[in-house]
């Protein structure tokens, strides 16, 4: 009776920590970070226009941190992007924890983002991005002159607008994009 009793309690214990282990993943994977982001997906709304809001909208939905998305604003030929806790969705703690991770998880989204806007939306004059009192701005020009000083075939004039252009560029340089981004103090500083 007592070998049984031992046998129960360590498999409740193993139960136990099985289930605390996947319920931490699980947490985790509510919000999207840069690694499993759906480059694909992303490159189907190449050639948007910042006034079209649902495809902006899809857009920014697809990047880092898109289930945190407050506020879009996209007026004046720029889009401004405010992340934050909706009411009724994730826990404030998640929210609080994606951005403010300790490895500047928010400046290595955001830039992430403007590259990807820069991209995929061709008109944007500038990009803002605020996640409580982190904020970033960078206008199109500056982003535009940081990846053509990187890639020399970056894609302008009116090869940025064309979807087959931008993502054989996207499929090429995916890695290096993302590596700028996430050491974003010698690109975009």
């Amino acid at each position: 009776m007592m070998i049984f009793n031992k046998l129960v309690s360590m498999l409740f214990l193993s139960l136990m920590v099985f289930l605390t282990g996947c319920a931490s993943n699980s947490e985790k994977s509510n919000i999207t970070s840069i690694e499993d982001v759906n480059v694909d997906m992303l490159k189907e709304n190449s050639g948007t226009y910042v006034g079209d809001n649902s495809k902006v909208s899809a857009i920014l939905q697809e990047l880092p941190g898109g289930e945190t998305i407050q506020a879009i604003d996209l007026s004046g030929e720029m889009v401004k992007v405010t992340y934050g806790n909706k009411e009724g969705s994730l826990p404030e703690s998640d929210v609080d924890e994606f951005w403010f991770d300790g490895k500047h998880a928010d400046r290595k989204n955001f830039y992430y983002n403007a590259i990807y806007l820069t991209l995929l939306v061709p008109n944007a004059q500038e990009y803002h991005f605020q996640v409580d009192e982190s904020m970033v701005s960078v206008s199109r020009d500056k982003m535009v002159k940081n990846l053509q000083d990187e890639f020399k075939e970056f894609p302008t004039g009116e090869a940025i607008w064309d979807k087959k252009t931008v993502s054989e560029f996207i499929d090429e340089h995916k890695g290096k994009l993302t590596e700028m981004a996430t050491k974003y103090q010698t690109f975009f500083e």
